[in-house]
């Protein structure tokens, strides 16, 4: 127990992860600021909770080729990657905010910006938390991933809420101008960055050769392939919902911008106080059982929301789901990191992106499912399929339940 409670303060002395980790507080605000406001000005635009699904299918959509990112990335200075992705976020906000400043934003604008925002975050896995990986020992991994989702989850409670407060007040460009204000410092504090990448003994293989041979690692372990598996059900039948959550908030609860972000910003409290307790109590042989119970808790959580019809009680929901949350989001790349040998991490958290990015389809799906029924039933649909998928995947994975599982499938790397 001493030498665990010494892991965190080491961490903290860790100059390269605190720039790092400093990177991931400016684009994690703005992930959860941007999806609001972007899901509130399609809805203005256009009254359609299936284009809501589409821009947001559009921004996830570039994660189907982060195995290809990892293996890029690879061959790259991870640093400089990062540094271009800032750059094109930057650019993309300053652009936006001078569309809704010169009243000339139209859909096609918002669907575009969104697929080249996504394009940068589908760099985030194989990039900057494979940085994470390399610049921390394989002891702080859990941790390390865990204090950055704990500080993802803060900021999502004041992205959503700040992006309520701006729709509500000055408008939309009102984000949109932060987001170009943060992206620049996020670059500043990248291009600080003392990073040099790790030395290669080996002659890299090909491409085509690298993503086989990533494949077939990722095959020999039950623990990574459960982890992809849940990873998809959680894309396709769970996170899929929120982009109709404004959708609902407005026509079945009811309420303003700025009680919409805060509907937002309380399941970002919810994962803040579980990603806590994660940082604080959990080890490696606890990583794969919070991964999968979170899932649920999350999938079962959506289920409620779905048929709530006052605002209090969804936000009571809203907050257990994102203590679920937390455990699935905390635990994902720790599990692949803790995993995976150093020389294949980019390409296992390449994958994590892929898996990620075939979720978008289920944004189309239910989109299709709420412009035919209505929001709350697509929701109340697909987050069931979530949770009977997830009970399959407790038979199919069963190593993914055992205590040992993760520290054995480690030790056999």
């Amino acid at each position: 127990m001493a030498a665990s409670a010494k892991l965190q303060p080491k961490l903290l002395r860790n100059g390269l992860f605190l720039r790092l980790w400093s990177v991931g507080w400016m684009t994690g605000t703005m992930m959860w600021l941007e999806m609001l406001i972007i899901a509130l000005l399609v809805l203005e635009l256009t009254d359609s909770p299936f284009l809501v699904s589409v821009a947001f299918f559009l921004r996830f959509l570039p994660m189907l080729f982060g195995f290809v990112i990892g293996v890029t990335a690879e061959r790259l200075n991870r640093k400089f990657l990062m540094i271009g992705g800032l750059i094109v976020q930057a650019t993309v906000s300053a652009i936006l905010a001078s569309l809704v400043i010169a009243d000339l934003i139209q859909y096609w604008h918002l669907a575009l910006g969104s697929f080249l925002l996504g394009t940068v975050i589908a760099s985030e896995f194989p990039v900057r938390r494979t940085m994470i990986g390399e610049v921390v020992s394989r002891a702080n991994v859990g941790r390390a991933v865990s204090l950055e989702q704990t500080t993802n989850s803060l900021l999502r409670i004041l992205g959503p809420f700040a992006g309520g407060v701006f729709m509500a007040t000055i408008g939309a460009q009102g984000g949109f101008l932060l987001g170009l204000v943060l992206y620049s410092i996020g670059i500043v504090i990248a291009l600080s960055l003392k990073y040099q990448r790790p030395v290669q003994t080996d002659v890299l293989a090909g491409p085509k050769t690298q993503i086989v041979e990533g494949i077939r690692y990722i095959r020999k372990s039950q623990v990574m392939i459960g982890t992809l598996g849940v990873t998809l059900i959680f894309n396709v039948f769970g996170f899929s919902y929120v982009s109709q959550q404004p959708v609902i908030a407005k026509q079945v609860l009811q309420v303003s911008d700025v009680l919409i972000g805060i509907l937002q910003s309380v399941e970002g409290a919810g994962a803040f106080l579980g990603a806590a307790l994660i940082v604080i109590f959990a080890k490696p042989h606890h990583y794969t059982r919070i991964y999968m119970w979170g899932s649920l808790l999350y999938l079962i959580a959506i289920v409620l929301f779905s048929q709530s019809e006052i605002y209090w009680v969804s936000l009571i929901i809203l907050f257990v789901g994102g203590i679920g949350m937390s455990g699935f989001a905390t635990m994902q790349s720790a599990i692949m990191i803790y995993a995976a040998s150093p020389e294949m991490r980019g390409r296992v958290l390449g994958s994590v992106a892929v898996f990620i990015g075939i979720g978008p389809f289920g944004q189309l799906g239910i989109g299709l499912l709420a412009t035919v029924l209505n929001p709350a039933t697509a929701v109340l649909i697909t987050a069931s399929s979530g949770i009977v998928c997830m009970f399959i995947a407790f038979v199919i994975f069963p190593a993914m339940n055992k205590p040992t599982a993760l520290e054995t499938d480690a030790a056999n790397d």
